[in-house]
């Protein structure tokens, strides 16, 4: 999971985030997708722009990855 986290951060300081900005964005994202309905990329950089955070932030790598990472939090969570 380390690495996962460690390419995601990368992902997002390449698109121009600083990273005290990084963790608020993976909780916005976080937050899209534990609303339980269907996110696809277009939602979720939809709801990003929204938010302020700028467009098209998401693209398919940077989504699989935070996806995973989302999925392994909820699924630490049920244990």
């Amino acid at each position: 999971m380390e690495n996962r986290l460690d390419d995601l951060f990368l992902r997002f300081h390449t698109k121009g985030f600083m990273p005290i900005e990084i963790p608020g964005l993976i909780q916005d994202v976080f937050n899209m997708l534990g609303k339980g309905r269907y996110c696809t990329i277009t939602n979720v950089n939809k709801g990003l722009e929204d938010l302020g955070w700028g467009i098209e932030i998401m693209d398919n790598i940077t989504y699989e990855l935070i996806n995973s990472l989302f999925n392994k939090k909820w699924q630490t969570s049920l244990s």
